[in-house]
């Protein structure tokens, strides 16, 4: 049975002229699917190398898991793919060091183990991306009653989630454990939204949103409370009245302060542990220096931590829909976005990483890295209102129909093949063309 294992690898798997083992037949044996996308943005030249099978300089390096003999795996080892004669391959010195590993370990485990069947490959499974999700951003509306210029929900059709659909997505979600109902509109402009929340927590889910905070009536106070929301973040771009209008138009700075110190008072005089308040904000050019004073303000007024900054979004779908005498803001993202990260740190509020390990909530949605090249593995599940599930929450138009989270388990979209090779190729640093400008991609 061993000598036909091998043998079956051998012929699987082929020689080249040169001595380098080609994947191919063995890679598609195990996931045919999975193959790096054409119409993708163009890596760095220095990315690509001599091709083991063709000598083109046309092969990039992917991360697999691979097999050698019946039971020994070499975890994230570098494979090689050619974009000029499409074939998989390992080089002969990465196959040489895998094989005297594998059999010293199968020396070590199984001393009566045949060391000559640890030289051969015998399976292949790059399917490194996280794959067990337990946070779902789902969007509850694009309304919204501010008209922040640099918001892209601005530019989408104005509606809210259907409800059913809604229940229809935790019933196709049972591993789920936080909700983020949170999108490119004001949640609370949903008339069903505290529905939402209470149907989530009656679940055991722990429930998060953003809010502009312009909407904190007493009404709305209390059942912010009452629903058990864990926490709720609010938007804060300037402590200067004017300013805070200049970018978030139709907002009134002083109501959302007192909104933030109505909410924490009732909050605290009746008891309630939740929610917690966040804040968030975009910062640009003309305001990086205000993040110290815009945190104190906020914790005057019963924030307590910070969730993120950022710069204005660079990313192409984005800055397509930046008004023309607002495009210079651009060309600082960068240095505005270092100022944000070296003025966290100095911050007199606590940050949301502390309360997520203090209420035990995985709320981080970057994955580990494939040690290879910048990369995207996002933890978290994406779906905008109409139940279509996106790799991020920056992609606004829906890739797949199968990938509809209203319709199907999240099971059955995570093991789509479409869905599967948008992930690999994510995971691996080969970026869609709608990744263009994320800063993932640099």
């Amino acid at each position: 049975m061993k000598i036909e294992l091998t043998r079956l690898a051998e012929k699987l798997l082929g020689k080249s002229a040169k001595g380098s083992n080609n994947l191919t037949a063995l890679w598609e044996r195990c996931h045919s699917h999975l193959v790096p996308m054409e119409s993708s943005l163009p890596l760095p030249k220095s990315e690509y190398e001599k091709c083991p099978l063709c000598d083109a300089d046309r092969a990039i390096r992917i991360r697999a898991h691979l097999r050698y003999g019946p039971d020994c795996w070499r975890q994230n080892a570098s494979a090689h793919y050619c974009y000029g004669c499409r074939q998989y391959a390992i080089a002969p010195a990465d196959h040489t060091s895998h094989t005297e590993a594998a059999k010293q370990w199968a020396k070590a485990q199984k001393p009566d183990a045949d060391a000559k069947e640890y030289e051969t490959l015998t399976a292949v499974d790059a399917r490194l991306w996280t794959r067990s999700p337990t946070v779902l951003n789902i969007e509850p509306t694009t309304r919204c009653n501010f008209n922040c210029w640099y918001c892209i929900g601005r530019h989408m059709k104005q509606e809210d989630i259907d409800f059913d659909g809604f229940v229809a997505a935790l019933d196709n979600f049972p591993t789920l454990k936080i909700l983020a109902l949170v999108g490119e509109g004001e949640p609370l402009m949903h008339k069903r939204f505290f529905e939402m929340v209470q149907i989530a927590k009656a679940r055991g889910i722990r429930v998060v949103t953003l809010s502009n905070g312009s909407a904190f009536s007493e009404s709305v106070i209390r059942k912010i409370c009452e629903s058990e929301l864990d926490y709720i973040s609010i938007s804060i771009d300037s402590v200067d009245p004017a300013t805070f209008a200049e970018s978030r138009i139709d907002g009134d700075l002083n109501k959302v302060l007192e909104g933030i110190q109505r909410l924490t008072a009732f909050r605290d005089a009746n008891g309630y542990k939740y929610p917690m308040i966040g804040l968030k904000g975009t910062l640009f050019d003309h305001t990086r220096d205000q993040l110290p004073v815009i945190a104190d303000t906020a914790k005057r007024f019963g924030v307590d931590m910070v969730e993120a900054f950022q710069p204005i979004n660079p990313k192409q779908s984005y800055v397509e829909i930046y008004p023309a005498d607002k495009l210079h803001l651009l060309k600082q993202s960068q240095s505005v976005a270092e100022k944000i990260g070296s003025d966290l740190g100095k911050l007199t509020l606590p940050t949301i990483e502390a309360f997520a390990k203090r209420e035990n909530m995985a709320v981080s949605n970057c994955g580990p890295a494939n040690g290879l090249r910048p990369n995207c593995n996002e933890e978290w599940i994406y779906s905008l209102l109409s139940g279509d599930v996106t790799p991020c929450c920056q992609i606004k138009d829906p890739m797949d129909k199968e990938w509809n989270i209203f319709e199907h388990s999240i099971d059955d979209i995570q093991n789509n093949h479409h869905y599967e090779n948008v992930r690999f190729n994510l995971w691996n640093g080969i970026f869609l063309t709608a990744c263009d400008g994320c800063y993932k991609t640099r």
